[in-house]
């Protein structure tokens, strides 16, 4: 009886030491991924201030740090989320809004629904003042779950370019790949195309359909988000 109380006490203090052991591995590596996460959305929000043309920075204050970035959040919401589509396409808390004497520039991360999960967008948009919106630049930071060498390439320039310089016809008709489109882009007609909202990414993610259209899916559901907003 004595052994099988020995056991358990042993039993029980090894299982006491492992909780505490990974509560204490969990307290420590937790706020570096969290900080890792930031720096990184940090980075994207930093590269999408910049003009798809020029690659000049649209506002002259970009933030460096937390607290700078937290003063230009516009809208914000406990529950992580400000915005679910009919595709489970997401727009995540908090929306930033940087503002410059003649234009305005929204910042949004958003999710669409990827081959192996969600792949995870920052995007900027860009209004001048009393004119039209254009889908200035994306960013793509999680795609980690894509498959390597086709969906995994939507984090190319060459692939993130394409979803670059929407005009608000676009947006407004609804974005989508050129094959969900069915029409086939010549290479010389990329941009014309935009304006109705088709994007060609056959040619630079050969074999890969899934992902692309998550990226769509997304940039539609920040456009339904900011025209529920009162914006477009």
């Amino acid at each position: 009886m004595r052994e099988y109380l020995k056991t358990g006490l042993i039993l029980a203090l090894f299982m006491i030491a492992s909780a505490l052991l990974v509560s204490v591995v969990y307290n420590f590596v937790n706020p570096l991924i969290q900080q890792a996460e930031f720096d990184n959305t940090l980075s994207a929000i930093e590269k999408v201030l910049k003009d798809a043309e020029s690659e000049e920075y649209l506002i002259s204050n970009i933030p460096s740090n937390k607290e700078e970035l937290n003063q230009n959040i516009w809208k914000e919401d406990e529950s992580g989320v400000l915005f679910v589509s009919l595709k489970n396409a997401k727009v995540y808390s908090p929306v930033y809004k940087f503002n410059t004497e003649t234009l305005d520039v929204f910042v949004l991360t958003v999710s669409g629904v990827g081959y192996g999960g969600d792949v995870t967008s920052v995007i900027s948009f860009v209004k001048e003042k009393n004119n039209e919106i254009v889908l200035n630049k994306i960013e793509v930071i999680n795609y980690s779950q894509e498959t390597p060498g086709l969906g995994a390439r939507i984090a190319e320039d060459e692939v993130k370019k394409r979803f670059s310089l929407i005009p608000e016809s676009g947006l407004i008709s609804g974005v989508k790949v050129d094959k969900d489109a069915g029409v086939n882009i010549p290479s010389n007609s990329l941009e014309s195309f935009k304006s109705e909202g088709v994007v060609k990414t056959s040619d630079v993610m050969t074999g890969a359909t899934i992902t692309p259209r998550a990226v769509s899916d997304s940039i539609n559901a920040a456009v339904e988000f900011l025209t529920q907003e009162g914006v477009i």
